[in-house]
């Protein structure tokens, strides 16, 4: 490579436009090539350079802490049942892969441990929490003992939030209490409530008013979800912190264009 082609590429991104503030979230680790909240889809994201990574998080019976979306393991492994109903082993018994892809079988339902160990320091852990009693704080004990707080947004409710920071005072929060498609209510119970991070959701009119205000009042702004190019142009021009995505490969290269370079923590 020319030693002046990396000169000319960044200067050919500054003439695009002013820099761009905004950055990629991984919804659930890359999972349109890899079975979401798995360490497969995490460590894919990594590699790529997401800048966040956003994965689900909840309680087996036995009070392990593991990674899944649904209130129940039937979409995305080969068994049936609550998660809250099942020990941590019969869960790890399972096959979440296979559903999504030959080459996947035999992946486990990952335990939050081996989550945090997938994901590089540097990348943010964007980690959405089910609303249930004492999960906040088991959460924010693993966090603590990985050394992860300052990677580290639990998306969860004020109430949520306080429980954390009760074991983890500096840790940031999304809140997620009544999160809706009304803008305006959302941001302004979010200013109050002091959270650190929104996540707004819905129709890209009238985000970036509120990208304005949540900005004035030092929220950052996480956006659900972007999978096309002209949502993914506007939620960057109002300014949105993290676009989630469930097609990171296309959001990685419409930065990339606008000379956001991938995260520097990508994995190996």
């Amino acid at each position: 490579m020319s030693p002046r082609l990396p000169f000319i590429l960044f200067c050919t991104a500054a003439l695009a436009g002013p820099p761009i503030s905004t950055r990629a979230s991984a919804h659930r680790g890359d999972n349109k090539n890899a079975p979401e909240n798995t360490v497969p889809a995490l460590a894919s994201a990594a590699r790529k350079g997401a800048h966040q990574i956003e994965f689900d998080v909840k309680f087996t019976a036995d009070r392990r802490l593991v990674l899944m979306h649904d209130a129940t393991v039937d979409r995305t492994t080969n068994g049936k049942g609550r998660v809250a109903e099942l020990t941590f082993e019969q869960i790890r018994s399972l096959d979440a892969g296979k559903w999504f892809a030959a080459k996947f079988a035999g992946v486990r339902v990952p335990a939050f441990e081996e989550a945090l160990a997938a994901i590089p320091r540097g990348i943010l852990l964007n980690v959405h929490l089910s609303d249930t009693p004492g999960l906040a704080e088991a959460v924010a004990q693993v966090i603590v003992k990985q050394g992860r707080v300052g990677d580290s947004v639990l998306a969860c409710t004020p109430a949520q939030a306080e429980a954390a920071r009760r074991v983890a005072p500096q840790i940031r929060y999304c809140n997620m209490s009544g999160q809706r498609t009304d803008h305006r209510s959302y941001v302004e119970d979010t200013l109050k409530a002091k959270a650190d991070f929104i996540q707004l959701r819905g129709g890209v009119e009238g985000v970036a008013e509120a990208v304005e205000r949540l900005h004035g009042g030092g929220v950052k702004v996480n956006y659900y979800s972007a999978q096309d190019e002209e949502s993914i142009r506007r939620l960057i021009e109002a300014r949105v912190d993290y676009i989630l995505t469930d097609d990171l490969d296309l959001l990685l290269a419409i930065l990339a264009r606008r000379g956001v370079a991938p995260s520097g923590a990508r994995g190996r």
